[in-house]
């Protein structure tokens, strides 16, 4: 970012950032879709759709009672952000691009 922009993102208020953002995106014809910020993702078991009523900071993995998935906290509040915003937009069930492996 700081290589982008000439100054460290933490310098930048988030507005600024997101300005810049949708910028950037209208130029590389993309587009922005933002979700709702209380949107559980975190408490959300990806595989089940399970929301959990409560799940502290510090907890940085969890199972669900539901279906027993043990859930990494970001990368399970990840899954959800794709899905949610991949179904506001109509885009149906949307899977992660393998990443390229170089030898």
């Amino acid at each position: 970012m700081q290589r982008l922009w000439g100054r460290k993102l933490n310098d930048l208020a988030f507005a600024e950032f997101l300005q810049i953002l949708k910028w950037v995106a209208k130029k590389k014809d993309k587009t922005v879709h933002f979700i709702s910020r209380w949107y559980p993702s975190s408490k959300t078991c990806s595989n089940c759709q399970h929301v959990l009523d409560s799940l502290d900071l510090s907890v940085r993995s969890w199972r669900c009672p539901n279906c027993s998935k043990l859930n990494d906290r970001d990368q399970n509040a990840s899954e959800n952000i794709l899905s949610v915003g991949a179904s506001t937009l109509g885009l149906g069930d949307v899977r992660l691009a393998m990443p390229a492996i170089s030898a």
